[in-house]
């Protein structure tokens, strides 16, 4: 039997079920280790974290360890399902990041896994900012990840087959290994998963991406009212540099604060 479900939140839906299993390799504890770290730097006080697109709930488990108060917020209901299965105390929310609803006025709030890059303009993106900038305490900190150009000629421009706990999952990038900056991609995950008579259900998901120039994601950050304080590169072990490479570094890390004067919380 095989299911194609298209677009970025449905295709999501489908896949929720594998994707601890998908996602296996992700080192999550060293990740917001770095991240705590970077928070800190740009004077983070306060534990009231908000995790927009917090998926299965693998990107805020650290920050509960860390003594964090957690709401997360995703638009695929079965992906927070998942979430709530593994910690039933955190506040979950089904929201869209474009039109985040009031959540609260958080300390931290935070968008990883290069889910903004699934927005495909820049008005979606703009709307999502504005809307996690309403969502900050005045003193708050907003960092987000995106993807770099470096990400899209790579990762998106190739094939690869991945097995974990008897499931196959094969990754198919449709980008081109010069593809300019702004361009749109999308990556095609096959899932074979073994039935118990032996024989295979295949699942098949799009999810169609977008990048953002540095320059451009700046300009809507003051657009949504908030003053980018810091763009860094993410090395391979998760770390950060103080400046962004887009043909060195596979993600860029953005941190950002409601701007001086601005009607914030």
């Amino acid at each position: 039997m095989t299911t194609t479900t298209p677009g970025a939140a449905r295709g999501y839906e489908a896949l929720a079920p594998f994707y601890d299993a998908f996602t296996a390799a992700s080192d999550y504890e060293t990740w917001t280790s770095h991240v705590v770290k970077l928070a800190e730097e740009h004077g983070l006080d306060g534990t009231r974290l908000l995790d927009v697109a917090c998926g299965t709930g693998n990107s805020f488990q650290p920050f509960l360890d860390r003594g964090f108060d957690v709401t997360g917020c995703d638009a695929s209901p079965e992906m927070l399902a998942e979430a709530a299965r593994k910690a039933p105390g955190v506040r979950l929310v089904e929201a869209d990041m474009r039109h985040l609803p009031a959540l609260g006025c958080f300390d931290l709030v935070v968008c990883f896994d290069d889910s903004l890059n699934h927005l495909l303009s820049e008005d979606e993106l703009a709307s999502a900012l504005a809307s996690m900038a309403g969502n900050l305490e005045p003193q708050g900190l907003l960092l987000f990840d995106l993807n770099t150009l470096l990400a899209y000629r790579t990762t998106f421009a190739t094939d690869s087959v991945s097995v974990r706990d008897g499931t196959t999952f094969v990754w198919h990038g449709d980008c081109s290994p010069d593809s300019p900056p702004g361009c749109q991609a999308a990556a095609r995950i096959d899932v074979f998963d073994r039935r118990s008579d032996g024989l295979y259900t295949r699942l098949t998901t799009r999810h169609p991406q977008r990048h953002f120039p540095p320059h451009r994601v700046t300009a809507l950050l003051a657009g949504a009212r908030l003053e980018c304080v810091g763009v860094y590169g993410v090395l391979y072990d998760g770390s950060h540099v103080t400046e962004v490479d887009e043909t060195r570094h596979l993600k860029a890390m953005y941190a950002a604060q409601p701007a001086k004067g601005g009607d914030q919380g």
